[in-house]
């Protein structure tokens, strides 16, 4: 299992540092963009990680790409920090932490929802409002769909999964009808 107590302490650094909520949701959304920029080009992570690039070649590198794709000033200067610690390589870890902490600051939880067909406007309303009920917080849904579910929908919501999915209950109803046997 990875260590993710490094990457737990800059996200709180970074959110702590934020001046309002405002801010914490643009630090989460630009920090995860980044770490996904590192991720997409392995050229880029090769050069951020690679022990014999010096590191004002490696700031200029990354400050250039964050300039010039619209980062702000802050998110260049948090990145440069995570840079010069030699850190880099918990990027996505660190911006994983940055994003359950601002959800956490804001308000608001993830609910990951898989349906087995496309979801209309109508259902998404409603399992934000359920979710909501159940959580107390904004619920920011991420939907996917896999057919194999046949019905209904499996959400997770942190740890903990709801699975109303047709293939379940038939799993469920099939566990039941060889126990009776």
């Amino acid at each position: 299992m990875k260590d993710t107590g490094p990457a737990r302490r800059y996200a709180k650094a970074i959110i702590e540092s934020a001046s309002g909520d405002a801010e914490v949701k643009s630090l989460s959304t630009e920090i995860s963009s980044f770490a996904e920029l590192v991720a997409t080009y392995t050229d880029l992570r090769k050069v951020l990680i690679h022990p014999g690039i010096k590191s004002d070649a490696k700031q200029k590198v990354v400050s250039e790409i964050m300039k010039q794709t619209g980062y702000s000033p802050k998110s260049i200067k948090v990145v440069a920090t995570i840079l010069n610690s030699g850190r880099i390589n918990l990027i996505s870890e660190i911006a994983l932490s940055v994003r359950d902490m601002a959800d956490e600051a804001l308000g608001q939880v993830r609910v990951q929802v898989t349906s087995a067909s496309p979801l209309s406007e109508d259902e998404r309303k409603q399992l934000e409002e359920t979710f909501g009920g159940v959580t107390g917080k904004k619920v920011k849904l991420q939907i996917k769909t896999d057919k194999s579910l046949i019905g209904g929908v499996v959400a997770r919501v942190g740890s903990k999964v709801y699975d109303g999915s047709l293939s379940n209950q038939l799993r469920l109803m099939k566990v039941k009808l060889e126990q009776e046997a």
